[in-house]
């Protein structure tokens, strides 16, 4: 590894590189616990095995999650016990990292403190010093603006396709600094909890794609998952409205076959010559049995309404005579009483004598207000009211007497008049139960009328001879979703076509780093549907270790294809221990003698390892842990449990 060189200069720079890391006790310390520096290029954080050590358990995921936490990752320490034990621990609680961050060509120094939100800081000029001590004006709103302006901004696609979700920067940088928690399960599984994603099956792709400049307009895409989702829709649609017919076609005959008190078994129609049982035939035999009892029940009905009309044109003139009689009967009584507000209005009532005037009597045949003993009577209640109180003493024994037969001759005519009363109301029963009849007779003939319409229409269709209007709709709306779905696709396949040489670009830096690796002969970039979950191939496979190579390897070729123009990448990555997954020494060392060798001002490689580098190495490394002592360990002290100690 001797030809590694340590220095190559080149003016490109990453959109996005970590100079210095500072672990801070307090925002009081004057002095950090631990300052790491780092640089552009390859970057080493090791923690070889020692004395009774492998070299676990010192601090290097702990770095990793730190460093996440500088750049803005909500999610630095999810899935781990991390920042529970910072805020438990008695004399780290109150600490902060703090690192000088470059973005987008501006340098920024950042502050954050892991118990105080509110307190979480950054400035273009200040130091961690000033910060700490608020000596400076907060600009850490700026700060995540300058993350956003200068890493998600550029793309040139700012929502997700298929879901729509507006892409965030802790997306992007949980791809370029995946757990290792996740432990390379796959090459979309950045983070062991998620990364935040509504759509986490296809999203992480599509944000790899816009990235590296493999999707410079997500229309298409858009509008094809669209097509995608409304032909399922339809089609699914479509089969319940096929299937439908057959269900209600069930659901008829059975009503069909209870409606007619026959067998479910028994046949729809009269099939060949011979005469047997079918539903179609007895349904028009009690059809012609309703119709029969309608006429019927209507020529009883016609028959009551002439005994009625009989009953009540003999009852009228007693019923008259008795109501003629109750007035006077009550305007009496309320005279006695002295009630004029009642006698008032009993005259106004049309069975008064005072409305009957213009009418003849029985007796004599004469009209009414000729007969001196009505008008005497009517005489009585128009008095005066001067008189009224005198009168009243002299009449109301003359007025109590009047009601003897009054009330003898109402009852006569009442006692007249019940069998009549009798008469009707069983006439009005009879004609009630016969429209009760007459009306369950008709829902039933129309019901049964109905099935056998709705068995017929469902037949057809279920058999193909006839198309519902819902089905011959959503067919025409299938057709045209189809015809756009093959119109996208075209689409998308021609712009796929226009990015052939971006792909090919990439695919030749994975290709570089396959053939940089022992036993390894070619690599390339497969971003269709068939390799979904496997978008860098290295071969042939040989070792248990292949799955994480290619994972390790792609994450490579898109750094180094960050000085591209065309690629939108951070030019930044964060491996925390990739060996971890049983890759030999000479393998590891073969893939970060690549990135070495590379244009290493680019871009910045961060790899932490349990592994005593090789001598060509010794200048890539930046910070030594160990377990030997606590002044070895990332936080010069041991965080929890000895048992869970920071990895």
């Amino acid at each position: 590894m001797s030809d590694i060189s340590t220095s190559v200069s080149n003016p490109v720079r990453p959109r996005l590189w970590v100079e210095t890391l500072w672990l801070l006790d307090s925002l009081t310390a004057t002095q950090p616990l631990r300052e790491i520096p780092l640089q552009r290029g390859l970057n080493l954080i090791v923690s070889p095995p020692g004395r009774g050590s492998s070299g676990h358990g010192v601090g290097k995921t702990a770095f990793c999650q730190l460093l996440r936490f500088a750049l803005d990752d909500p999610l630095w320490s999810d899935g781990s016990t991390l920042r529970d034990e910072l805020l438990h621990s008695h004399e780290l609680k109150e600490g902060a990292v703090a690192a000088r961050v470059h973005v987008g060509g501006e340098t920024w120094t950042v502050l954050k403190p892991w118990l105080h939100q509110k307190q979480y800081r950054a400035s273009r000029t200040a130091d961690w010093r000033q910060l700490a001590a608020n000596d400076a004006e907060n600009e850490f709103a700026a700060y995540q603006a300058a993350l956003r302006r200068h890493l998600v901004e550029i793309l040139p696609v700012q929502k997700l396709p298929g879901s729509e979700q507006s892409i965030e920067w802790h997306q992007i940088l949980a791809w370029c600094s995946r757990d290792q928690n996740a432990r390379y399960h796959s090459y979309y599984q950045w983070r062991a909890d998620g990364s935040g994603f509504s759509w986490p099956a296809k999203s992480p792709a599509a944000l790899m794609q816009i990235v590296l400049g493999l999707l410079p307009d997500g229309t298409t895409l858009r509008e094809l998952d669209g097509t995608t989702k409304t032909l399922e829709k339809h089609k699914a649609d479509l089969q319940t409205l096929r299937e439908e017919p057959a269900r209600l076609l069930k659901h008829v005959r059975r009503q069909l076959a209870r409606h007619l008190n026959v067998s479910a078994k028994t046949p729809f129609r009269q099939d060949g010559l011979f005469e047997h049982p079918n539903l179609i035939g007895i349904a028009k035999q009690r059809h012609e049995a309703y119709q029969q009892e309608l006429v019927a029940i209507d020529a009883e009905r016609q028959e009551l309404a002439a005994q009625r009309q009989a009953w009540m044109e003999k009852r009228a003139p007693l019923k008259a005579g008795i109501d003629l009689l109750t007035n006077r009967i009550q305007q009496n009584e309320a005279l006695a009483a002295g009630d004029m507000q009642a006698v008032k209005r009993l005259q106004n009532e049309a069975s008064s004598l005072q409305q009957l005037l213009p009418t003849r009597c029985d007796a004599g045949s004469r009209l009414l207000r000729d007969c001196s003993h009505v008008m005497e009577r009517i005489e009585l209640t128009q008095i005066d009211r001067g008189q009224r109180i005198t009168q009243h003493q002299r009449s109301k024994e003359t007025l109590e007497n009047e009601l003897l037969p009054l009330r003898r001759r109402l009852a006569e005519l009442e006692a007249e008049t019940a069998p009549m009363n009798e008469r009707l109301t069983a006439i009005d029963q009879q004609d009630a139960a016969l429209t009760t009849r007459h009306a369950q007779s008709l829902s039933a003939d129309q019901l049964l009328s109905d099935a056998i319409e709705d068995y017929e229409l469902y037949e057809d269709i279920a058999t193909g001879k006839s198309t519902s209007p819902e089905i011959g709709k959503l067919e025409r709306q299938l057709e045209s979703a189809q015809r756009r779905h093959g119109q996208l696709q075209i689409q998308l396949v021609k712009e796929r076509d226009a990015v052939a040489g971006r792909r090919q670009v990439i695919s030749a830096a994975m290709h570089a780093v396959a053939k940089s690796l022992p036993s390894f002969h070619w690599g390339l970039l497969s971003d269709d549907d068939k390799h979904r979950n496997r978008p860098f191939q290295m071969g042939p496979r040989h070792s248990t270790t292949f799955k994480v190579l290619e994972i390790l390897a792609g994450d490579i070729a898109c750094l180094m294809d960050s000085t591209a123009p065309e690629s939108f990448h951070p030019g930044f990555l964060l491996h925390d221990s990739p060996r971890e997954a049983e890759m030999s020494e000479s393998m590891l060392w073969a893939l970060l003698g690549h990135v070495a060798s590379g244009n290493s001002d680019a871009f910045q490689y961060i790899v932490t390892t349990s592994t005593e580098p090789a001598e060509a190495f010794k200048p890539f490394e930046r910070l030594r842990l160990s377990s030997d002592s606590e002044d070895s360990l990332l936080l010069c002290r041991r965080v929890g449990a000895e048992q869970r100690p920071l990895a």
